[in-house]
């Protein structure tokens, strides 16, 4: 991974994906220890020991490590940079038995809309296009609900699915609550 922002937004487009793929999962905590994690681990077992904070996308590029708020927000920064059109879209799933929340980037690319793939996600970028942002996002949005109502048999609530398209900018060192308020009533 470059150790530089501006390196890594000057990449191509398939080579800043590349990149982003070797991004390692985790987070930065308040006091600036990185926490590198497996997908499956659930963040609430550690919370009572660290503190998430907001990695800003220099850290994320600088640590190499960022979990898909951060790296959602260094690939917005790519498409920004790089005038992409894209949509950043912030998905909650919020009940007494599972609260769930994923950040997730769609592109269009060469004319066709593309999942923007973090580095937990197994798709590379650009292998399936879809004609509309709203086929897309439905697209992505079906496999997260698909997953929850398996995880959760009949207790699934579609009422508990948030699904908001936002374009905040997201301060650096914010926590996790900051951030899922930021997200639940920013714009």
């Amino acid at each position: 991974m470059q150790k530089s922002l501006s390196q890594i937004l000057e990449k191509d487009i398939r080579g800043f994906f590349d990149a982003v793929r070797g991004i390692r999962y985790g987070y930065a905590d308040t006091d600036g220890k990185i926490h590198p994690l497996n997908v499956g681990d659930n963040y609430a077992d550690q919370k009572e020991k660290f503190t998430y904070a907001f990695s800003s996308p220099e850290a994320v590029v600088k640590n190499n490590c960022g979990w898909c708020w951060d790296v959602a927000n260094l690939i917005r920064s790519y498409c920004r940079h790089n005038g992409l059109t894209y949509k950043f879209i912030f998905m909650e799933y919020k009940t007494a038995d599972l609260h769930l929340t994923h950040t997730q980037v769609f592109v269009l690319f060469e004319g066709k809309w593309c999942e923007a793939p973090d580095n937990s996600s197994p798709v590379a970028f650009g292998e399936t296009g879809y004609d509309s942002a709203e086929t897309c996002i439905a697209s992505f949005v079906s496999a997260f609900s698909d997953y929850l109502k398996y995880a959760l048999k009949d207790r699934y609530d579609e009422s508990a699915l948030l699904v908001k398209e936002s374009d905040c900018n997201v301060p650096a060192g914010i926590s996790d609550e900051e951030y899922l308020n930021l997200m639940r009533t920013c714009k």
